[in-house]
């Protein structure tokens, strides 16, 4: 490997995309020499053609990672962590980046600096697009409230049980620096065997309702230009009256996007809940696609709309132009549904000193006009349902088990990448006819719910549409978990029983 011709083209690659100039070259070049253990350095001709065509850095990670290999006994993470600190030196820093996007702000507007800093994320391999485009991806068929999934190949499934422990204060022995993947503390850091390297986040700094907060990219994105807008304190999720205010204040500076929180407890929250953060980007989730199921009449003192939503779960939607009166009667949601009981409906807000009730919220703004969504959520467990009765139902484990967050809830399934080799197995299952017995020694995790799935698909085997079949099985499944997060269930009992609530409450 001609590794000094790897460095001349990585430096025409930080010239032509990382906004390198031509007085920082030597200083950069210097520092990459460093890293990779060279002694002496040779400029040689370079085809400026070629490295002016990458999208992204993935041709010099792949030939840094086979130099490391070849020359050095780093571990794969020690590599990792080498890669990302050149791409560190090589990305503008912090302050640059925000100069440039605050300039491109004003001038240009909001659009294209999200723009930027989504390209430069991707251009310095803190977005890791191309493993993002290698996630499967399909929408529903069905003719009313659609969802979509993907298998995303690059996230972990995680453990209800694990993540609720975040919320448990560590012992002053067990802190460590940065507290969590949120903290603005990973600016920079350099990272261990257990924990990624970072030096090339870059973080945009916001005031929402008065408080500092930074917006940066997901390097794992869901969907195009997947955001994360943290606090800047190390803090728990909270969802109160001024989560309302600081989602509206976002999609005023950023109406390009939709923003919206996990809600604040385990099992109905997101996989961090102790570092309060929101989640947006440029998608429209499916729920965003929704009717309303009928509208709730308010007093004539309000512009604002009150709808229940015609989706799985338990969704109001609030329209208006009038933030004021939004986060006022979001509030007055919020605040009755944290004590709300309906033993009809199997709803208890607490068990002891335990709260239950919740709410997950998301906002998008057209022209003037607000919609801020509010899902219903309760964290409830019994001996039926140890994972939560509002969670998803034990028959659907086999294809997620994980809690269902505010990406799920509003109709984009994330699931695990084992379901790719899982898959796999099923159709060789279906394929060659296997006996159970045959199924559960070749493929040992196929049996329990695996085996129900294949008997269900076995039923109607057909080669030629297998796939589709599969993805049917599926959405189906996803379908149904919507429905068991449904705090209120589309029966009539349900809907005697939201009505009741709504009617609970002074408007």
């Amino acid at each position: 490997m001609e590794i000094n011709l790897i460095v001349n083209e990585l430096i025409r690659y930080a010239k032509t995309n990382l906004s390198v100039n031509d007085e920082d070259v030597i200083y950069l070049r210097n520092m990459i020499l460093g890293e990779l253990d060279l002694p002496s350095f040779e400029e040689v001709e370079v085809d400026f053609e070629k490295i002016d065509s990458f999208k992204n850095p993935d041709y010099f990670t792949d030939l840094l990672t086979e130099y490391f290999k070849e020359t050095t006994t780093l571990s794969d993470n020690e590599i990792e962590r080498k890669i990302t600190k050149i791409y560190g030196f090589l990305t503008p820093l912090p302050s640059k980046v925000i100069e440039k996007f605050n300039d491109i702000l004003k001038n240009e507007g909001n659009e294209k600096a999200l723009d930027y800093l989504f390209d430069l994320s991707i251009k310095n391999d803190y977005v890791k697009k191309s493993k993002i485009d290698k996630n499967l991806v399909w929408s529903s068929s069905y003719p009313d409230k659609n969802i979509e999934v993907s298998i995303n190949l690059s996230k972990p499934e995680k453990n209800n049980k694990d993540i609720a422990k975040l919320l448990v204060k560590p012992k002053p022995s067990d802190v460590k620096y940065p507290s969590c993947l949120l903290c603005k503390e990973n600016l920079g850091y350099y990272g261990r065997d257990d924990y990624p390297a970072r030096e090339n986040i870059r973080l945009i700094p916001l005031k929402l309702d008065d408080e500092q907060w930074y917006l940066q990219y997901s390097p794992y994105g869901y969907f195009n230009m997947h955001c994360i807008v943290l606090r800047d304190c190390h803090s728990n999720m909270v969802i109160n009256e001024s989560t309302f205010k600081k989602l509206l204040s976002f999609v005023d500076n950023f109406p390009y996007f939709f923003i919206g929180s996990n809600a604040d407890l385990p099992i109905v929250g997101g996989s961090i809940l102790n570092h309060e953060h929101y989640q947006g980007g440029e998608h429209r989730l499916p729920i965003m696609h929704s009717k309303p199921k009928f509208e709730f009449n308010l007093s004539e003192n309000y512009s604002s709309k009150l709808y229940l939503l015609d989706w799985y779960n338990s969704t109001f939607l609030i329209e208006g132009e009038n933030k004021e009166e939004i986060v006022e009667i979001a509030t007055k949601i919020l605040n009755k549904w944290r004590n709300y009981d309906d033993l009809d409906n199997n709803i208890l807000s607490h068990s002891g000193g335990t709260i239950h009730n919740t709410i997950t919220p998301c906002v998008k703004k057209e022209g003037e006009k607000y919609s801020l969504y509010l899902i219903l959520r309760n964290n409830r467990c019994n001996n039926e349902y140890p994972d939560g009765i509002f969670h998803a139902h034990p028959e659907y484990h086999h294809i997620k088990h994980e809690g269902i967050g505010i990406i799920e809830a509003m109709g984009l399934f994330i699931l695990p990448a084992r379901l790719i080799r899982q898959i796999n197995q099923i159709k060789d299952c279906l394929e060659n006819n296997y006996s159970d017995k045959e199924i559960v020694d070749k493929y040992p995790d196929m049996e329990g719910l695996f085996l129900g799935m294949i008997h269900d698909l076995a039923k109607n085997f057909n080669k030629d549409s297998i796939d589709t079949d599969i993805r049917e099985y599926i959405n189906n499944v996803c379908r149904n978990i919507l429905k068991n997060t449904a705090v209120f269930k589309d029966d009539e009992k349900g809907i005697n029983g939201v009505k009741k609530f709504i009617d609970s409450i002074e408007f």
